[in-house]
């Protein structure tokens, strides 16, 4: 397993990227360029056991992915499964909010199914997702501590 981990302080308390995290498909297509399509696959929406679905291209490699809500603490922990095809490479991931002294640290994670040699492998691709889960974090900070 290879876990990318992308951490960025944003100057807002937990509860804000709280919110903004509870209506992610709304948000989604604002938080980075690269995001094509978001919805709740489920009648409730992120909520345990809730199915998200996103589109997104990420620096040309076009990626459909389903995830499942499955566990959610407030202000602190949105942790997600991947469902579908995709699974069988990405298992999952979290988001993670800690309060620091100006606000909040967001930590965004991605559990990839490989290990060193297919590390090696998709190296490049790895990167670009590393790139994009930067960007995200950067997007993010921006978009909330303008709202501010």
């Amino acid at each position: 397993m290879k876990t990318l981990r992308e951490s960025i302080e944003i100057d807002v308390s937990p509860e804000i990227i709280w919110d903004w995290l509870l209506d992610l498909a709304e948000n989604y297509l604002e938080w980075h360029h690269s995001h094509i399509k978001a919805n709740w696959e489920t009648e409730k929406a992120s909520e345990l056991g809730s199915i998200f679905y996103a589109e997104e291209d990420i620096s040309g490699d076009f990626l459909k992915m389903r995830s499942k809500l499955t566990e959610l603490i407030p202000n602190s922990l949105y942790r997600f499964k991947t469902v579908g095809g995709l699974k069988i490479i990405l298992a999952g991931g979290s988001f993670e909010i800690e309060p620091s002294k100006n606000g909040s640290v967001f930590t965004a994670t991605l559990d990839f199914r490989m290990g060193n040699l297919l590390s090696k492998i998709a190296k490049k691709k790895v990167k670009k997702i590393s790139q994009h889960m930067m960007e995200e974090g950067e997007n993010l900070k921006k978009i909330l501590e303008k709202s501010e």
